[in-house]
């Protein structure tokens, strides 16, 4: 029985490296608040505004993009690792330098990452922006434009 119960932790614990992100409910990682949102009348939502860093996913039409990859890191360490389906991820993060990366599905040439700085959770909110390009006609993706 302790046996099966490890194994179960185990298996738990290892799916909440990478979690599918649900649409907009906050999530705590490793001291770090995020949250995936941006589609429909969610978006509007004051309580955004009080995130210090807003993430924001397109393409080269300045279009929404959804379905990304999401990795936040700083010093090396992945403090939070997530599947979004909404164009937007924001976060409140301690004081720091940190790095965001974003790939999309499917396309193996879609890593992109942008370096930002915040002063902490209650900072003014900057806007870092990933913008992917047009995936070529002979690519498959399974992230989705959003409309805005």
């Amino acid at each position: 029985m302790r046996l099966v119960l490890l194994s179960c932790l185990a298996i738990v614990s290892l799916s909440c490296l990478s979690a599918n992100a649900a649409q907009d409910t906050p999530m705590v990682s490793n001291g770090v608040e995020s949250v995936c949102t941006g589609v429909g009348s969610s978006k509007d939502d004051p309580k955004w505004d009080a995130y210090p860093v807003k993430a924001v996913f397109s393409n080269g039409a300045q279009e929404f993009v959804a379905g990304e990859h999401v990795m936040l890191k700083r010093g090396g360490q992945t403090l939070v690792e997530m599947d979004c389906d909404g164009p937007w991820v924001l976060f409140k993060a301690p004081a720091g330098k940190y790095t965001l990366s974003a790939s999309l599905p499917g396309r193996a040439d879609s890593e992109h990452s942008a370096d930002f700085i915040t002063d902490g959770p209650d900072a003014r909110q900057q806007q870092v922006d990933i913008s992917f390009a047009a995936p070529r006609k002979d690519q498959t993706s399974t992230a989705q434009q959003v409309t805005q």
